[in-house]
């Protein structure tokens, strides 16, 4: 049996605060997943937030300092970072696999 959009979520947090996802890659799949394959339906309330404002800030994850400089909104891995914890904290997401 193939791993839900749901799981896959709860899976991609656990896996970047662990440091087994990197924060360019965990953007990705959180986006492609979240915007894409995800039938919110599935979600509880508190994941439904969660993930939504997540899901606002991956949007604008930028690996480049200097365009980070340029354009203000775009977020850094420290942003991305915080962001993941909010989510897990509101969701019962541990670190560990």
């Amino acid at each position: 049996m193939s791993e839900s959009p749901r799981a896959r979520l709860h899976r991609l947090i656990r896996e970047v605060r662990s440091g087994a996802l990197d924060t360019q890659s965990f953007c990705a799949r959180f986006e492609t997943t979240y915007n894409l394959e995800l039938d919110r339906s599935t979600l509880t309330s508190a994941e439904a937030e969660a993930f939504a404002e997540l899901f606002e800030k991956v949007v604008w994850y930028s690996p480049f300092p200097a365009e980070r400089e340029r354009m203000p909104h775009d977020l850094g891995e420290e942003d991305i970072a915080h962001a993941v914890e909010r989510a897990a904290l509101r969701v019962g997401i541990s670190a560990g696999r």
